[in-house]
């Protein structure tokens, strides 16, 4: 990767300095007027062609006019570069976007103008040494699918079937002259201490990490092996295998996934295309499934692992045999801190529940405060903006809007208060607005509120329960067991011997005295077997035995289960 840009040029001699700062400078200046370039060109050509539809007589000047989506698209795809990716972002959003410009947008997820077959070659070859097919049995010419950093091809290699990614000759200038632009659009907020914009220094500063990453695949590589590990448990998530060897800082090759994408799946559906439809639906195929896998996948790798898939649009999914997720194109992973795991399960159980109060306080955990802070204001807004998030179903709230509005208006909060939010929470955030935007779009009748409740309710208790036994709970049991054992021995013999001889006693009493003394046995342990199955009752969502919690908290109510009948027996015995 060209790294020119981030020499210290305080190091350099003066000519060279000189030089290097005019490098920076005039491609900064050819990258903005190109950028307005076309804005303007495309943006007047539109405007032309809305003002011929309503006076006629401007027709002769707009002879064929392009629909207002595709002009869009166009103009994202010619910009190139980090445009292409916002782009992708705005496909995801029909609550920001019309429909029909998110469907105009879509194309820009995977059918990107392709590159050359020859221009392939030369960087597989300059990457690997050789030539595609002198290492593949063979190699598709046409690409499966185009994307702003790479293109993917299917070839086969030993009878397995693989996808090449190969990653375009110029993305590497295209990506850096935008990186340069928003790094001067960061220091320019910061020197002019443009408060109403610090909201962007974040998203920006972070943005600019993302591509450095996303253009090198062997971090991608490193993404993939780790989330692969994670995976192995998760009957619901597939993860690709690397082809190793041919994993290079421009080339990756991993195994072919058997399914369709979330992409293809939708522009059947828009297209009316019943063939794919019924052939999902053929290999028992659920679009409420599918749903629930991807939101299950994606909250278990964050608040169970710290690393999750943050590049979520529906090209990068696929819909494998029985409903089973796949992922694809890992450029864009978040990591995410155990501390802000803990909160944002706390911040999304809260806001599922309409807890403002607890939405407040998570929020507040993940954010940073300065004396500019305003918590009081943000407290005000979130109940102010509350109003018209729930609406009342019997003795709870019900959300009736957009997860993404939700998150949208509490950025916008959290700028006009000066409340940020934390860097990996940024990631987070954007991660689920991807995903509530792909919901809404794949199965608009799932409830994704009641989802999110249940799967952080059950992760919040996952993680209490792991961090009861952390290895520092562990040593200070043990040592106060032995603290027990030493100095406990007595006084608890001693406890058995009076009770003993209070129940011997007894049974020179009334009979409903000794009766009693059964009684008291009998709520005792009545208790502790209400105690130990609401316990069962409330462990893992998946009920299965094995060396597990569940199968020891059953086997615990069992044990007070037969405590329980001994008793009554004894009881009714009169024993």
């Amino acid at each position: 990767m060209d790294t020119t840009y981030l020499t210290d040029v305080r190091k350099l001699p003066p000519i060279v300095r000189h030089r290097q700062q005019s490098y920076r400078r005039w491609p900064n200046l050819a990258r903005i007027a190109h950028i307005a370039t076309v804005l303007t060109r495309h943006g007047g050509r539109y405007l032309l062609s809305v003002l011929a539809h309503r006076w006629r007589w401007l027709m002769p000047l707009c002879p064929h006019p392009i629909p207002g989506p595709d002009r869009l698209r166009m103009a994202f795809e010619e910009l190139g570069g980090t445009f292409i990716k916002f782009g992708q972002m705005l496909a995801l959003q029909p609550d920001i976007l019309s429909l029909e410009y998110c469907n105009g947008l879509f194309d820009l997820l995977d059918r990107v103008s392709p590159l050359p077959y020859v221009d392939v070659e030369r960087v597989f070859e300059e990457e690997i040494g050789r030539k595609p097919h002198e290492v593949f049995d063979s190699f598709d010419l046409e690409p499966l699918a185009t994307a702003s950093v790479a293109q993917v091809h299917v070839a086969w290699r030993n009878g397995k079937k693989l996808a090449v990614k190969v990653q375009r000759p110029s993305v590497e200038d295209d990506f850096h002259g935008d990186i340069r632009l928003i790094a001067g659009t960061v220091r320019l907020i910061r020197t002019l201490h443009l408060k109403p914009l610090n909201w962007l220094i974040e998203p920006m500063s972070e943005f600019v990490a993302w591509s450095r990453e996303e253009l090198d695949f062997r971090r991608e590589a490193s993404y993939m092996r780790q989330l692969r590990q994670e995976a192995r448990d998760n009957p619901h998530e597939r993860v690709p295998k690397l082809v190793e060897e041919f994993v290079t800082r421009r080339t990756l090759v991993m195994e072919f996934l058997p399914g369709i994408t979330v992409l293809s799946y939708l522009r059947a559906l828009e297209r009316g295309d019943e063939q794919v439809v019924r052939q999902l639906e053929a290999g028992g195929f659920d679009s409420h499934k599918v749903a629930s896998h991807i939101i299950d996948n994606f909250l278990g790798d964050v608040f169970e692992h710290g690393l999750f898939h943050a590049d979520l649009h529906p090209a990068n999914l696929m819909i494998l045999p029985e409903n089973v997720v796949g992922y694809i194109d890992f450029g864009i992973c978040g990591v995410i801190s155990a501390y802000s795991r803990r909160n944002l399960i706390a911040l999304t159980l809260a806001y599922t529940s309409g807890d403002l109060p607890g939405m407040c306080q998570a929020f507040f955990r993940v954010s940073a405060l300065d004396s500019s802070s305003s918590a009081e204001r943000f407290r005000r807004g979130l109940a102010r903006d509350a109003r018209n998030w729930y609406e009342k179903e019997g003795r709870r709230l019900r959300l009736r809007k957009n997860f993404t509005l939700v998150m949208l208006d509490m950025l916008r909060l959290s700028r006009e208060s000066g409340v940020w939010p934390e860097r990996d929470v940024i990631k987070y955030i954007r991660s689920a607005i991807a995903i509530d935007g792909l919901i809404t779009r794949f199965a608009p009748t799932f409830d994704l509120g009641q989802h999110l409740r249940a799967t952080c309710d059950r992760h919040l208790r996952w993680n209490l329960r792991r961090s009861l036994l952390t290895m520092n709970n562990l040593v200070h049991w043990s040592a106060a067991s032995l603290r027990l054992f030493r100095s406990g021995g007595r006084p608890a013999c001693d406890a058995m011997n009076r009770v003993s001889s209070a129940y011997r006693s007894s049974e020179n009493c009334g009979p409903g005295q000794t009766v009693g003394a059964h009684v008291y046995k009998l709520v005792f342990a009545s208790g502790f077997l209400a105690v130990t199955c609401f316990a069962a009752l409330q462990s893992a969502d998946r009920v299965r035995l094995g060396i597990n919690m569940f199968t020891a908290e059953a086997a615990l109510a069992c044990a007070a289960l037969s405590w329980l009948l001994l008793g009554l027996k004894n009881t009714f015995s009169g024993e």
